[in-house]
């Protein structure tokens, strides 16, 4: 008996609507939910649109099957089945609405890095959630795009409502960002948004000319290798007629495997390096502990086990170069009260110069044929990547006049158990700290008191996680009032055309 029956189609019309309201009904609760920022809820309510949308859409298919045709009822069930099949995975979207609630996330960091980063990426809006996968990503399709591009296909079964009005709450640019949620306090480590966030600016970098220059110049990289090869000493048992025919194949999976190791090399290398201009040493020492996390160490071949991810050495090498040539280090220590703060920021700067000077990474790319050639082309356009990105990005990059004038008084604020949220040399001379201020003075903070893990005896000392958890709550605080007072800055001056200014009451 045939399953294209008026029956059984009814019945899974039945199915898929009521998925579909069951996604409404998750997603209107969740919109009484609180968040840190408008980007959850304007997803839950495209979420709501399009189940709305792809309800009536359903209906309208139903009702035009021609239950005479047999070709009609194939094409309408497949398309009832492709509609069902967009309908469920919308329903795992609801993950993202669900974990962007407030006491999921380190919410006093989420509206100052939206802020931050929506100077650098003015026309984007970003979603950040946690996820219990320990690490930190971005789903780099635009979720606009997504939604228009499932639905473009139902205009004709759905036209009381555009897709335009659909979409409508989203941002013609929608990203999500994810971290790990056991990291969810641990704001040291959170400047590695900043990488992914460069994921979406390296995008710009792939243009169609110089893929294609990729693409000519990797397929006559392989065929000289291909061809310096005697094929059939690899493979004795293939008969000679057909050598000529692996060796093609040979060709292509090999400029496939190239062009997939430029692209990832490239693209994390990039995204590193814009994350480096966006916020600075704090990125530094970031990536190193990220990297401490791998078991294969930091030269690791890139290959299709670790989806083609550049050496650790590597990455840490073009970070290090940003920091560099931005001439914030040596630090300048007359800026300083502290010398320890001196000694111990300089002491791990010094440790990656040590690890990335070791060549061992290079050695490795340059062992396999295919690789090395890979990231000769990376070399080459690492070279103009910087200069592009060193221009466009100059006016968030950290300088050493701006990131000296505050950075010693947010530490010292650290040490003395206050949130490191402005620069007070008086009552009458304060300035709300920035973002990025305030996480490189929690990192010069942490660095100094790193020597305090064991006790003269080799005891863990126990005070030690307390006082990380401590150091984290007021950095998160600090974000926060920061972020409160720049808010209150700006509303006053809007307000009155001054700036408001600060009385003690005595």
């Amino acid at each position: 008996m045939s399953i294209r029956t008026p029956e059984l189609i009814e019945d899974y019309v039945l199915e898929i609507i009521s998925r579909a309201q069951v996604i409404k009904g998750r997603c209107e609760n969740l919109l009484s939910k609180d968040f840190a920022s408008e980007a959850p809820k304007n997803l839950a309510k495209t979420l709501i649109n399009i189940c709305s949308y792809l309800e009536n859409a359903t209906k309208s298919i139903y009702k035009s099957i021609d239950w005479k045709n047999v070709n009609k009822i194939e094409s309408s069930l497949a398309l009832l089945q492709a509609t069902d099949s967009i309908v469920r995975d919308l329903g795992s979207h609801i993950r993202y609405v669900d974990g962007a609630q407030t006491q999921k996330l380190p919410w006093s960091f989420i509206s100052p890095i939206e802020k931050y980063l929506k100077e650098f990426l003015p026309d984007i809006e970003i979603m950040f959630r946690p996820k219990w996968e320990y690490n930190y990503t971005i789903i780099t399709t635009n979720l606009y795009d997504y939604y228009s591009n499932a639905l473009s296909r139902y205009k004709i079964y759905a036209s009381e409502k555009s897709l335009t009005d659909v979409l409508s709450p989203l941002k013609k640019s929608f990203y999500i960002v994810s971290f790990p949620t056991i990291e969810r306090k641990n704001i040291l480590l959170h400047c590695l948004l900043g990488h992914e966030i460069g994921h979406l600016e390296a995008k710009e970098y792939f243009t169609s000319q110089r893929n294609q220059e990729l693409l000519q110049s990797i397929r006559n990289k392989v065929a000289t290798i291909i061809n310096n090869k005697r094929i059939e000493d690899g493979f004795p048992n293939v008969p000679p007629l057909f050598i000529p025919q692996l060796a093609q194949q040979i060709r292509q999976a090999e400029t496939e495997r190239a062009t997939k190791i430029w692209q990832k090399g490239i693209e994390e290398i990039l995204s590193d390096i814009i994350g480096s201009f966006l916020f600075g040493p704090a990125v530094l020492f970031s990536t190193l502990e990220i990297a401490l996390q791998d078991l294969n160490g930091l030269d690791k071949l890139p290959d299709e086990d670790n989806n083609y991810y550049p050496p650790w050495r590597m990455r840490l090498r073009n970070i290090f170069e940003v920091i560099k040539d931005s001439k914030l280090f040596p630090l300048q220590e007359d800026k300083f009260k502290s010398k320890k703060v001196v000694s111990s920021v300089t002491k791990r700067f010094n440790l990656i110069e040590n690890i990335i000077r070791e060549e061992s990474d290079k050695k490795v790319i340059e062992s396999n044929d295919i690789v090395k050639f890979a990231y000769e082309e990376i070399d080459k356009d690492i070279i103009k990547a910087k200069e592009i990105y060193a221009s466009k990005l100059e006016s968030f990059s950290v300088k050493p006049s701006d990131f000296y004038k505050h950075l010693p008084h947010l530490i010292e604020r650290v040490d003395y158990g206050l949130p490191p949220n402005a620069y007070e040399k008086s009552i009458n001379e304060r300035e709300p700290a920035t973002v990025v201020e305030i996480i490189n003075a929690a990192w010069f903070h942490k660095l100094s008191w790193e020597d305090c893990l064991f006790d003269e005896d080799g005891n863990f000392s126990k005070e030690i996680c307390k006082k990380r958890d401590r150091m984290n709550r007021l950095t998160l605080k600090a974000l926060e009032y920061s972020d409160i007072e720049r808010e209150y800055i700006n509303w006053y001056f809007k307000k009155t055309g001054q700036l408001p200014k600060y009385e003690v009451n005595e």
